[in-house]
């Protein structure tokens, strides 16, 4: 008998356990192929299975999980290949269960009318229990009902009461004396009762509102007036318009008297005094004359004392 494998070939493979290497793929082949990064397991290609005392390695209770060899940016390329290009053009329409919305609907419908239930019960009045009474006093009559009792056979004979002989009626009576008093009203009611009621007139506004509107411009008005003025210089108020006025008058009659004095100067004199008094007239007038620009504005700003 001779040793390793034989060279004849025939429809029979060599035994694995035998000849384990005759089944060995080099290295790199496993490595790529397999996926044998530790170059340990050996997976065999032969027809037969491999011995699990020799490989214990291609065993295991857990099935190992093969992850594609694709990067995570070329996901939807595998899906393409895996489902058909067609799906991603022709959608398929989802298909919506009736069945199951139908018995959702209906656990919803018992759910809510379980509830309304409960509630109803809760709101419904509890008849009260009867409070306990000794046995020995059941044949005891109630003295509220004797009082009650007693006061209704009264009022009977009240109404029964006869004045010599005769029946008194008390209806005719009262209505008789309610005819004879005098009613005294209060002085409100009276006074509603002699003034007439005021009607609304159609196409003319209401007393009321022509009063608060009036009262509306009354305090705009007001508001307005106590607002301060931005256009108003920092440290100066206006003057009143009255007073402006006035003080326009004054300084047009001095302007006027100072013309009259330098038209009544004498021309041929020419001495000292003449040409003082000339000089101080020209000086006058020049201020009075920029005192009635300014005062001839519509607005004049008065510096506040501080």
């Amino acid at each position: 008998m001779c040793e390793g494998p034989s060279s004849i070939s025939g429809p029979i493979p060599p035994d694995p356990s035998l000849f384990p290497q005759y089944y060995k793929r080099p290295a790199s082949a496993r490595g790529r192929l397999e996926g044998n990064h530790d170059g340990t397991l050996a997976l065999l290609s032969g027809p037969l299975a491999p011995d699990p005392v020799l490989y214990p390695g291609c065993y295991s209770a857990r099935t190992p999980a093969q992850h594609p060899r694709i990067s995570p940016n070329a996901t939807h390329i595998l899906e393409r290949g895996q489902k058909g290009v067609l799906l991603v053009f022709f959608k398929q329409r989802v298909m919506h269960d009736f069945g199951k919305e139908n018995v959702r609907r209906l656990r919803e419908i018992q759910k809510r009318s379980k509830e309304q239930e409960a509630e109803r019960a809760q709101s419904r009045a509890v008849p009260v229990k009867a409070l306990w009474t000794a046995s020995k006093y059941q044949n005891v009559p109630s003295r509220v009902m004797a009082q009650l009792q007693a006061r209704s056979i009264s009022r009977l004979f009240k109404l029964q009461l006869q004045v010599q002989g005769q029946t008194i009626d008390f209806i005719k009576h009262n209505a008789r004396t309610a005819g004879k008093t005098v009613i005294r009203r209060s002085q409100s009611l009276t006074n509603l009762r002699d003034k007439p009621v005021p009607s609304a007139v159609k196409g003319q506004v209401p007393q009321y509102l022509q009063e608060r509107k009036e009262q509306w411009r009354k305090e705009k008005e007001e508001r307005r007036r106590n607002t301060p003025d931005p256009t108003v210089p920092t440290g100066h108020t206006l003057m009143p318009e009255n007073e402006r006025q006035e003080t326009l008058k004054s300084l047009k009659e001095t302007h006027r008297s100072l013309v009259t004095e330098l038209l009544s100067l004498p021309l041929k004199a020419d001495s000292l005094s003449i040409r003082s008094r000339r000089a101080q007239l020209d000086c006058r007038l020049s201020e009075i004359e920029e005192a009635i620009k300014i005062f001839s504005r519509d607005r004049v700003f008065v510096k506040i004392d501080s």
